[in-house]
């Protein structure tokens, strides 16, 4: 257990027991302008897992995810979807082979209605496929179906949330990417988020790759965790084992003599 600056957390744990890889990186490093941020990252996420990636502000999460989603230039290693290697492939061919992702912010189109935000994510779909999908939609959100006429700059920030993951659902992704999905949300709106919608999803067979700020209630719904310093992964063991070391807290706030985790 750290105990003195300089001293690293690792904690790496056997995959052998999780869910076949829906995701896999392998030796993955990633940056901008040919400079890695992320180094030699291995990383999976399977079929109904729900996989969080937490880490201090700067440790390469946010690279990390658009290496996943084809955003940020994958510099060496492999990154495999379904067993197939998806590298070098762009966010929009990735999008069409079941990768969806949720960004933290600018996710809803504030001027248009919440109909109109998923015709957008729909817009490749024949009417009767978009039809079917979107009433799955709102069976999942039934607030979504109650605002359906309503801007989207008039939602609650979780109605927002709803609608941005609604509107990627109806690509019916097999990857699911969150980014901070509750960030600006309140205690309640969080724990629905997380608790119910992102748990649902994964007890669906979705696999979901999360980053999340509320680390504690990340971990509480997650199979997997991985933590990044450094861009490094310094742990990758089940959530429930992250969550009771008895220095999470403290490294989580940052009162561990390290460069904190998360």
């Amino acid at each position: 257990m750290p105990t003195s600056r300089g001293e690293v957390l690792s904690l790496i744990r056997d995959n052998a027991q999780r869910a076949p890889a829906r995701i896999a990186l392998d030796k993955v490093s990633a940056g901008y302008n040919n400079v890695p941020i992320v180094v030699d990252v291995d990383m999976q996420v399977g079929s109904g897992e729900v996989v969080t990636v937490i880490g201090p502000n700067g440790a390469g999460k946010s690279t990390l995810v658009k290496s996943v989603i084809g955003e940020v230039k994958v510099l060496g290693g492999t990154v495999t979807l379904n067993g197939e290697d998806v590298t070098a492939l762009p966010s929009e061919r990735l999008a069409r082979l079941g990768v969806g992702y949720v960004p933290q912010s600018h996710d809803v189109f504030e001027t248009m209605t919440v109909l109109e935000n998923l015709e957008i994510g729909g817009y490749l779909l024949s009417k009767r496929l978009f039809q079917e999908r979107v009433a799955k939609v709102y069976e999942r959100f039934p607030l979504l179906f109650e605002r359906r006429s309503q801007s989207a700059g008039r939602l609650s920030g979780g109605e927002r949330k709803m609608l941005a993951i609604g509107r990627t659902l109806l690509t019916e992704p097999t990857l699911l990417v969150l980014d901070e999905p509750t960030a600006g949300l309140s205690p309640e709106m969080s724990r629905i988020v997380l608790g119910t919608h992102v748990r649902n999803l994964a007890a669906d067979g979705t696999a979901v790759l999360l980053i999340e700020q509320k680390a504690s209630e990340a971990l509480a719904i997650s199979a997997w965790a991985y933590c990044l310093v450094d861009g490094q992964v310094r742990v990758s063991a089940e959530a429930a084992e992250v969550a009771h070391r008895p220095d999470i807290g403290e490294i989580l706030l940052g009162r561990k003599e390290l460069d904190g985790v998360v």
